[in-house]
């Protein structure tokens, strides 16, 4: 209200529209209301006359057939007794003078005159009317009533025709005024629709953010606020566009800067395989300048490098996994892991690809000097582990000649011999294939009866630490799962071993088993000084070593035990007790 008050008091005033709707429509209305007028007065008086002058000659007719009723009656008194001869005379009298006053017709009133002239002739001589003057007064009534029944005949046709003049009359008036109607209607449609018309024509130009919108000029006050309003716009849509445009020119610095900083090749290609985007590390494994890449075809380049035709070649759309690509680098040939990644719109829609070059050199030489260094290992580990193979053999041979604590050791060592033999076998495995995909021998396996066994090679060294290893069974009485029976227990003997080794002499390492939320849950708790924050973000990486080798956290112990449990399908989480330990938890399925 205070916008149309604002313009409303402006000096140039405009009417509003619903102003000229209004008089626009009461002159509609007021046409149509004449012509009604007009239509039911000429109805009403074409209907009014007819009747009235039918009316009359029905009154002549019936005082004529009155007269001659009194008439014959007065010639014949005693066909007639129904009434006096002064009975007869005033009927005569009545009809007679009423018949004087009703003249309709052109010649009924020389007609009246003649029977009225008659009638006193022979007002006289009633008693002995002669037979010449009773038919001439008989012929003279025969003829007022033909007369006044040609009368009504003509009435009638004169209706008729007035009829049909007034109807025609109404028709032409009536389309004359929907002419007029629809006149008045187009000349208010087109004051409503041209400056809308206007305004459409402006906004189809569609000019530029930031120049002035040209607006037609207003003819009704909602025009001048629409433009008002509109102009508003206009500009606040301006401002948005340019803060839009800085807006992308600051992230397109921004992507330009991160592109530039990472040290991965990367390429942006749109479905016409043009080149969006792409970084200084494509540029140098191609040897084009960043200005000859941008915008160009991918695969009609002008570079003829070997480089390039490699890239060209492997870099496809339909690439699902990484694939390794050698290309020369200042001289020397390096190893890249090329990937895609497809890129969708807000709707879904593919509307190109990500390619990235990541340089694997060194991780390749890492792992084949990683798998050289196992095969030696595990070379010199051979003859040792053989020749301690034989000696338990011969000792378990003799055991029963032994005390009791001596057949114990011997067991153990038997027992160890055979387990580092598979460890070793094992590992020579680990060192040959990823960690990722460790070839499992699954076994129906009851947990707490074999965690028994795996526990009893670890007696001796905790007692030799002065160390209690305790180990409790919590939930159903069998505890059953799906495991390796070679490759889990390296990740209890792990944690256990180094469970162990950080423990002060004294302390407690507690092994606990139960079955909750159909998952197995093994807990090895230890009274060792706990690990850090800093050690706990990295102590499952291969060969990583915290302090010192007393520590227990060192090389692969961790990163295999990791490694077994999550190909059971499970996870190993650490928890720091209070107010010193550790606190390693292994959960996985549970048998049902």
């Amino acid at each position: 209200m205070g916008n149309v008050s604002q313009f409303e008091n402006h000096s140039t005033y405009l009417p509003p529209v619903r102003k000229k709707v209004f008089r626009h429509s009461l002159s509609i209305v007021a046409l149509y209301i004449v012509v009604g007028i007009f239509m039911m007065a000429a109805v009403f008086l074409a209907s009014g006359i007819t009747p009235k002058a039918i009316h009359l000659n029905y009154d002549s007719i019936a005082a004529a057939s009155q007269m001659s009723h009194a008439w014959n009656a007065l010639e014949n008194p005693a066909q007639h007794p129904e009434k006096t001869r002064t009975d007869w005379v005033t009927q005569f009298e009545n009809a007679l003078a009423f018949e004087e006053k009703n003249i309709t017709e052109p010649g009924e009133s020389t007609l009246a005159n003649a029977i009225r002239k008659q009638w006193n002739d022979s007002r006289n001589s009633l008693n002995k009317i002669e037979q010449k003057a009773f038919t001439q007064m008989e012929s003279n009534l025969d003829r007022l009533v033909s007369l006044n029944e040609s009368g009504m005949f003509g009435w009638a046709q004169r209706s008729q025709q007035i009829g049909r003049r007034v109807f025609i009359l109404t028709v032409a008036l009536f389309f004359v005024t929907i002419l007029i109607a629809l006149y008045l209607a187009d000349g208010l449609a087109i004051r409503i629709a041209d400056p809308l018309k206007e305004l459409s024509s402006a906004l189809r130009r569609k000019p530029l953010p930031g120049q002035k919108l040209k607006l037609p000029k207003p003819t009704s006050l909602e025009i001048r606020i629409l433009c008002h309003e509109l102009g508003k716009l206009w500009q606040r849509i301006s401002d948005l566009q340019k803060l839009n445009l800085e807006t992308i020119s600051t992230q397109r610095q921004e992507l330009e800067t991160v592109l530039t900083a990472v040290e991965d090749a990367i390429l942006v290609l749109d479905n016409q395989d043009r080149v969006l985007h792409c970084n200084d590390g494509i540029s140098k494994i191609i040897g084009s300048s960043l200005e000859m890449l941008m915008n160009q075809p991918w695969r009609d380049l002008s570079n003829l490098s070997p480089n390039y035709l490699k890239l060209r070649a492997s870099l496809k759309p339909e690439m699902t996994s990484d694939e390794l690509i050698e290309l020369d680098r200042a001289g020397k040939m390096r190893v890249f892991s090329g990937r895609c990644r497809p890129i969708f719109d807000e709707k879904g829609e593919k509307t190109g690809s990500l390619y990235l070059l990541h340089d694997i050199t060194e991780i390749k030489q890492k792992d084949r000097l990683k798998t050289e260094f196992i095969g030696v290992l595990s070379h010199e580990l051979k003859t040792p582990l053989q020749s301690l193979g034989t000696a338990s053999e011969l000792l378990i041979a003799k055991k029963d000649t032994l005390d009791e604590e001596s057949k114990m050791l011997i067991e153990t060592i038997y027992d160890d011999v055979n387990r580092i033999k598979g460890v070793a076998n094992e590992f020579t495995q680990v060192g040959l294939v990823d960690l990722h995909s460790l070839r499992l021998k699954i076994e129906t396996v009851c947990i707490n009866e074999r965690m028994q066994r795996w526990i009893q090679p670890f007696q001796i060294l905790a007692k030799d630490r002065g160390v209690k290893i305790e180990f409790i069974k919590e939930g159903s009485s069998t505890i059953t799962a799906k495991i390796d029976p070679v490759k889990f227990p390296w990740a209890i003997t792990n944690l256990l071993s180094n469970a162990i080794r950080v423990s002060p002499p004294g302390g407690t390492v507690g092994i606990y088993v139960t079955d909750r939320e159909k998952r197995v849950d093994i807990e090895v708790r230890d009274e060792g000084p706990g690990i850090s924050e800093d050690v706990q973000l990295k102590m499952f990486d291969p060969y990583f070593q915290a302090g010192d080798r007393t520590s227990g956290f060192l090389g692969l112990g961790l990163t295999i035990t990791k490694e077994v449990v999550e190909a059971h399908e499970g996870q190993i989480d650490y928890f720091p007790r209070s107010p010193q330990g550790s606190t390693f938890r292994i959960s996985i399925p549970l048998l049902l």
